[in-house]
């Protein structure tokens, strides 16, 4: 793994105990709405191929767990769809699964890597004004492709849990219950890399002693560069506008 991950994991360890607790416990609860371009190829070593998909909506729903408990890490669990698919006329002889489809058949592709992030992190910075957390990302894809034609189809099953480094940092305009924000999941190894980035700007909509909303809206990016994961090869983009909402008790 790239050391910059391992760099970024070491930052939020040991970070002083007294910054990295929230002050106050707290539960938040959100979901993400993506209005995602997907785009990209796949196949299996030495064999991979370009489809076009159609757009997706896709959802996120996750939920966060903060307190000030020293050096025990604040949790957020996230689930996320990823998915597409479409109909391609291939440009190649395309190879999947050991069946042949040949050039210039029309196939329907379904891509599915859905995938679960379990997030443990510390708050180095909190405030008003500037908010800064670090920590690790822990993404269990489960899923799978399919590529079918009138002579069959093929299906290629792909699980996989991969570490990643994570970073979410915010500014706010004070006085105006307004933040600008990026979260950001990295990790890049042995050919292989994967990103899930989000930019945007936060609006506190309700700010009550039970309970805060917040709105949200920007841009989200995923990317899949998969060499040999499961037998797949990939390169995989969805991207695209957000919006989002949460709760927070």
């Amino acid at each position: 793994m790239k050391k910059s991950v391992l760099s970024m994991v070491a930052v939020a360890a040991f970070a002083v105990p007294a910054v990295m607790a929230d002050t106050v416990a707290g539960v938040y609860i959100g979901a993400d709405l993506h209005f995602a371009d997907a785009k990209g190829g796949f196949g299996q070593t030495g064999n991979q191929q370009d489809f076009d998909f159609d757009d997706k909506n896709l959802s996120s729903f996750y939920i966060k767990v903060e307190h000030p408990v020293p050096l025990l890490p604040n949790i957020k669990l996230q689930r996320n769809s990823l998915s597409s698919n479409g109909n391609t006329t291939l440009n190649q002889t395309f190879v999947f699964d050991s069946k042949i489809f040949a050039v210039g058949t029309t196939v329907a592709q379904d891509v599915d890597l859905s995938n679960i992030d379990a997030t443990f992190y510390y708050e180095i910075l909190d405030n008003d004004l500037v908010s800064l957390d670090l920590g690790v990302t822990a993404k269990y894809i489960d899923g799978d492709i399919t590529v079918a034609a009138e002579g069959g189809s093929a299906t290629q099953d792909l699980s996989a849990v991969i570490p990643m480094g994570y970073a979410y940092g915010s500014f706010g305009l004070l006085g105006t219950g307004t933040k600008i924000f990026a979260e950001v999941n990295y990790v890049s190894y042995d050919g292989s890399a994967l990103s899930d980035m989000q930019f945007g700007i936060a609006y506190e909509l309700i700010d009550s002693l039970a309970v805060d909303l917040s709105l949200k809206a920007g841009v989200k990016k995923t990317k899949l560069e998969l060499d040999d994961i499961d037998n797949v090869d990939a390169d995989l983009t969805f991207d695209g506008a957000f919006i989002s909402a949460e709760l927070h008790f």
